[in-house]
């Protein structure tokens, strides 16, 4: 059987005061005296009792509440990004609603629909499939801030990496380590300013500049092993793969073993992150680091910003850093 939670009314009972002053209490009420706060304490911690968020978000102005909307959520970066957010929130004392949703525009619509209905103080969308309109919506209903998306209507804040720079940098790496052609294996997000596009721009910009020919290849989870069966059909070694992120880095290092290839020796093989496995011993991988923590913690002090009245929009660009390892061929291996 299980029990009843306890009420104020029950914690009134055990610290001889009335409901009126454990709700205060409750509030942090400056009005309580230090003797009755500390018998409410004392009554709280000996019954079990917690305080009804939810109730009290009803019945107060502002909730401390935040909305973090993402997809993707197998995605290394993604993970790591989340926690960061989710600790930055907290030490604000703010209360984080992680809510994962599907890459897909109308998914995320309902998801933040039930954020907004949860009167949520404020929203952190992570690279999201909405388009402007819908964006410009919710920035104008609670502040919100996109992180990881290069574009946005004003009534949103922005942080994100130069996702131009970054690809060019990696992109530079692979062509300065000797690997021809240069193909890239990006993912297909049509949404105006998601890095997806703009990774490709600046792989195909340093490309002109060189005289290579771009070559790019969609690919999706399940598709990469194919995808990678066609290039080495086709050119055997020797040539470089510039991958959207590390998910997909990561998974063409598996593959080539398949293959019998070595990244950095045989094919050179370059990410996009710096999550943390990429630097683990076996895998080495060749990455760009877009500052995740500055990036986590900027995005919530620019949301309390907007809530705390800040009106004028906000667009954050973090430096994308290039992390040479040894799957370009510089470090580690010989080729």
């Amino acid at each position: 059987m299980i029990e009843r939670r306890p009420t104020q009314v029950d914690v009134a009972r055990e610290a001889g005061v009335s409901r009126q002053t454990v709700s205060l209490v409750t509030r942090d009420d400056p009005r309580v005296s230090a003797h009755s706060r500390e018998l409410v304490l004392a009554a709280m911690k000996k019954l079990g009792y917690r305080p009804n968020v939810a109730a009290r978000a009803l019945a107060a102005r502002c909730t401390g509440f935040v909305g973090i909307s993402l997809s993707d959520l197998v995605n290394p970066f993604h993970g790591e990004l989340i926690e960061l957010i989710r600790s930055r929130c907290e030490s604000q004392g703010l209360i984080p609603f992680i809510t994962p949703v599907a890459q897909d525009a109308a998914d995320e619509r309902v998801a933040i629909g039930r954020l907004l209905e949860m009167n949520v103080d404020g929203l952190i969308l992570i690279s999201p499939m909405s388009d402007d309109a819908v964006l410009d919506q919710v920035g104008r209903q609670v502040p919100t801030v996109i992180v990881t998306r290069n574009a946005g209507p004003d009534s949103v804040d922005l942080v994100h990496t130069d996702d131009h720079e970054g690809a060019r940098a990696v992109v530079g790496e692979l062509i300065g380590s000797g690997y021809r052609p240069i193909i890239y294996f990006g993912v297909d997000r049509p949404v105006a300013g998601d890095s997806s596009r703009a990774r490709i721009e600046g792989y195909r910009s340093i490309l002109a500049e060189t005289g290579y020919e771009p070559r790019v290849e969609m690919v999706s989870p399940g598709e990469v092993g194919r995808a990678l069966g066609r290039v080495v059909q086709e050119f055997g070694n020797g040539f470089g793969l510039c991958c959207h992120n590390d998910l997909i880095a990561l998974e063409v290092i598996g593959h080539l073993e398949v293959f019998g290839l070595r990244p950095g020796r045989d094919v050179g093989v370059t990410g996009y992150d710096n999550s943390s496995i990429s630097g683990y011993p076996g895998i080495s991988l060749t990455t760009v680091d877009q500052s995740t923590s500055t990036m986590a913690r900027r995005a919530v002090d620019l949301l309390v910003e907007r809530m705390d009245g800040r009106t004028e929009r906000a667009d954050v660009v973090m430096p994308s850093q290039l992390v040479a390892r040894a799957t370009s061929g510089r470090t580690g291996y010989s080729r």
